[in-house]
């Protein structure tokens, strides 16, 4: 039997390293080397002095461009463009590969796949049948966003040298059949900044360290969440790319995901679908990605699972926004190695196997998993072994499982090449059905827009709790490639009446899904595996309803607006009219929406003195009319000048810039901190990072008015990473001596703000009258990975000024509360509320009713000193402009009296 099972193992590895051969060397169908297009080019093992892969090896993200502008440089099947720069200003890269004549007539293949998605109007006949004939597949790959999944990034360099060098007959027919764009890291920065700790800590007793910040500047893991919003560079370079530029058919994101169970995750997806993507991208999305599963069982690969984990519903990560652009948007996990590192897992004994028909498939608590997909933090024994795998039983979505055993850097690099060259081949071998099939998409998309029950979408410019925002809303559709017009007169659609500057979006444009998608109420789907089953929670957010994220309302239209109706198309944020009326050294305006706080705090920079002389309304003196009217111009402000004493009742709340001190954990860095870092950032606010001694330091009161802490469990904070894995100078947290240096800063006249579950630490050491209702919940009571929420808000206090009195929020698993008995010295308010009834406005949550008028917002006077508590998440993922004020103004009257 041992000399058997060893032959057998032998024969298997064979074959595989035959299959591999195949997918993924200059060999193809031959055994014998054959010669390359371009003999010049280095090998990336001769380049990197290593071969890609290796343990503990890494390539940098500089000398992975530095190959890459070495191979276009040297090869007619390889051109590289530099996008622009990252956050950190790095370069950004796409390469373009494909045939030589395909590259030498690149604008015209461009205009073809541009007509293939009805830019400029539909393709006629002629230009259909070229498409058809002519055309080529666009096809965008994208790599390694998540920083620490490296994998993608290096394999990159070995997929660009394979398709600029080998002359086999399948590569042939990839270059002449595809136009292959593909982007080797959406996150250089973070490529960087991992390379770099790996390296610093290898062969130290810390090998094993995290990187103790974030690794994207401020998005950290969410960065890959940012592809509706558009906040960050690498997103709108990205969305460029995609929806103004080429165009591609076929995106596939590649990532890596947790190292205890399956080794690949390739598409389908598992359910519920969203009824606004076309069934054929669904069809497409099983077809490719059961053609990588093909191949890596055919080159005897373990552990290849779909169906599993991930959800076929939600507009979250990259690739999968292109499913509303009528795009096969695609994505491969790969399970992790430590870094560069290997890993061992024990081997699974047949015992162990989860029981026929109880599949005990992955599961994920929604948004914020303990374990971050892609971290490879699998729980390991005191031998720093991983246990054997749990899930072993044979199934039609998992047939070869993964038993366990060694899993390197080099496994995940081959799993991915081979991944990905099946795609390009399954891709060239159905070109002209897959753009007969793409165009029928697109056809019917359209169509759907004259025959369809909405003909339109308007976002009227009156009504608006902010106009502004409602400019926002149209120019973040504008960014992801919708088509956007403005109207320059008055109009009439479904009985009302609509006045100039309200924005149309038409319905027959080629991306009216994602517009229906992005902007009406998400309702999600039961998913049951049995009739008797319980109901699936949903793998992560269920709500990406951005008017109600912005404050803005949005209308459906059943009927076409007026075709006579004057318009503008939207080609860049729209500038909303600003003046100044009356006479005198005394300026005021209302405070309404986040953009008012770009104003202010520009006229605090500027030396003039404000304050809020009534209720959401900023009183202005000490600058000059001319500078006024310069800042009611840049800010969209209807200021009002006038003589003399305030006209309004009550003394002016008079405030300056305050001196904010955000918290920045050492343990893997804080996802909410570093979003609430940008958004500060954006509007006009300054900050100081304080790290765990510098709280523990004390004397807070002098250097800041407030300190912020950002969404971070109360022992995280006090206690921090530990373990002798951890680099001395960044192990714990700000333990008892920083709890009593913040205690300090508020009872000598300080605000602490808490975010999230930052608030139980108020609670648990602060001795706030406030109760958090979630804690104890478990999560069969009460669970919501990601909602959209209706709130109530008080706007006679001034953390309320600026919010609309009823209007939308998120929510995502964290406190509510209720108020109990305190000292008379503490005051406390509550800022905002959950409404008696409908808690829901767009999304899913368990337990609705326990958060039925329930405390969202608190704030706590403690005489002195104040600690404000929000349970809702007001600037999650600097989407949630409705609720911005409420932090702003938190931390404005941290500087009053």
């Amino acid at each position: 039997m041992r000399i058997r099972s060893t032959a057998r193992r032998t024969l298997v590895a064979a074959f595989a390293i035959a299959i591999l051969a195949f997918y993924s060397s200059p060999t193809g169908t031959s055994a014998q080397p054959q010669p390359t297009a371009a003999a010049s080019i280095q090998t990336p093992e001769q380049y990197f002095g290593f071969r890609i892969g290796t343990d503990n090896k890494l390539a940098r993200w500089d000398t992975i461009v530095g190959y890459m502008r070495q191979v276009a440089g040297a090869t007619d099947r390889v051109r590289l463009r530099e996008l622009g720069k990252s956050t950190n200003d790095n370069p950004f890269i796409a390469l373009e590969i494909s045939s030589p004549d395909t590259l030498k007539n690149l604008d015209r293949y461009k205009q073809l796949e541009r007509k293939l998605y009805f830019q400029g109007g539909a393709p006629t006949e002629a230009e259909r049948d070229e498409i058809y004939t002519r055309g080529k597949v666009v096809i965008l790959i994208t790599c390694s966003i998540h920083a620490t999944e490296i994998g993608a990034s290096q394999m990159a360099v070995e997929l660009v040298h394979q398709l600029a060098t080998d002359t086999s007959p399948q590569v042939k027919k990839i270059l002449d059949n595809v136009i292959f764009v593909l982007v080797p890291s959406l996150n250089p920065d973070g490529q960087i900044m991992v390379t770099d700790w790996f390296n610093k800590n290898l062969g130290t007793p810390f090998a094993a360290s995290p990187l103790p910040f974030l690794y994207h500047s401020y998005a950290g893991h969410d960065n890959n969440r940012d592809m509706y919003m558009f906040t960050q560079k690498e997103s709108q370079l990205t969305a460029t790319l995609l929806w103004h530029d080429w165009f591609p058919s076929v995106w596939l994101d590649e990532h890596q995901m947790d190292n205890r169970g399956a080794r690949i995750f390739v598409m389908p997806a598992a359910d519920p679908i969203n009824p606004n993507v076309h069934p054929l991208i669904y069809r497409w999305n099983a077809i490719l990605g059961q053609s990588q599963a093909a191949a890596l069982e055919a080159a005897g690969k373990e552990g290849i699972i779909y169906n599993s984990t991930y959800t076929n519903f939600w507009q979250g990560a990259m690739a999968w926004s292109g499913w509303w652009h009528n795009e096969v948007g695609l994505l491969t996990e790969v399970a992790s190695a430590r870094i560069a590192a290997p890993i061992e897992q024990q081997k699974a004994a047949p015992s162990h196997a989860t029981p026929a028909g109880n599949f005990a498939l992955p599961t994920n608590s929604g948004s914020a998993p303990s374990t971050a997909p892609g971290e490879g933090r699998g729980e390991a024994a005191a031998d720093g072994v991983l246990p054997a795998p749990t899930d072993v039983n044979a199934r039609t979505e998992y047939p070869r499982p993964w038993m366990g055993g060694r899993w390197t850097l080099r496994d995940i690099v081959d799993y991915e090449l081979i991944a990905t060259m099946a795609l390009l081949d399954t891709v060239a071998d159905r070109r002209e059905t897959l753009l007969r099939q793409v165009y029928e998409v697109n056809r019917q998309t359209v169509e759907a827009g004259t025959t369809g029950d909405i003909k339109a979408i308007l976002i009227p410019s009156e009504g608006q709790q902010d106009v502004r925002e409602a400019a926002h809303l149209a120019d973040r559709l504008r960014v992801a490639g919708v088509d956007v017009l403005r109207a320059n007169a008055p109009f009439d659609a479904d009985g009302t009446r609509y006045t100039p500057g309200t924005f149309i979006i038409p319905m027959t444009q080629v991306f009216a899904r994602y517009a229906k998608d992005i902007l009406e109420k998400q309702t999600y789907p039961e998913v049951r595996r049995s009739p008797t089953s319980a109901p699936e929670s949903p793998y992560d957010v269920t709500a990406w309803s951005l008017g109600m994220l912005l404050g803005v309302n949005s209308v459906f239209a059943k009927n076409a607006y007026p075709a006579a109706v004057p318009v503008t198309p939207v080609t860049e944020l729209p500038k909303m009219a600003g003046d100044v009326k009356g006479n005198g050294a005394r300026f005021g305006f209302d405070y309404k929406g986040p953009d008012t706080a770009l104003a202010i705090n520009a006229l605090l920079k500027d030396g003039a003195a404000l304050a809020f002389d009534a209720p959401s309304h900023v009183m202005v003196t000490g600058i000059s009319r001319r500078d006024i009217e310069q800042a009611a111009a840049d800010y969209g402000l209807s200021v009002t000048a006038s003589d003399g004493a305030p006209g309004r009742a009550g003394a002016p709340v008079a405030f300056r810039a305050p001196r904010i001190g955000m918290y920045q954990p050492w343990a893997g860095g804080n996802i909410d901190e570093g979003w609430t870092r940008w958004v500060l950032e954006h509007y006009g606010f300054g900050s100081t990072p304080l790290h765990n001694a510098s709280i523990r330091a004390g004397k807070l009161r002098e250097q800041f008015d407030a300190i912020v802490l950002a969404d971070q469990a109360p022992r995280s904070i006090v206690e921090g990473a530990t373990g002798q894995n951890i680099r001395p100078e960044y192990r714990g947290g700000i333990g008892d001596p920083g709890v009593d240096a913040l205690r300090e800063f508020v009872a000598q006249g300080g605000t602490l703000i808490t975010l999230g579950a930052a608030s139980d630490l108020a609670i648990e050491r602060f001795g706030v009258p406030v109760k958090n209702l979630k804690a104890g919940l478990t999560r069969d009571q009460h669970f919501a990975p990601g909602t959209i929420v209706n709130v109530e808000i008080d706007t006679t206090n001034p953390i309320g000024y600026g919010v609309a009195p009823k209007t939308y929020g998120f929510y995502n698993n964290s406190p509510f509360f209720n108020l109990v008995e305190g000292f008379a010295s503490q005051k406390v308010s509550v800022i905002a509320r959950y409404p008696n009834n409908d808690v829901v406005a767009s999304g899913w949550l368990k337990g609705e009713d326990l958060m039925v008028g329930r405390a969202a917002v608190v704030s706590v006077d403690m005489n002195p000193g104040r600690i404000v508590l929000f349970g809702l998440r007001p600037q999650h993922r600097a989407q949630t402009h409705a609720t911005f004020p409420m932090l702003f103004n938190a931390l404005y009257l941290s500087t009053c009296n």
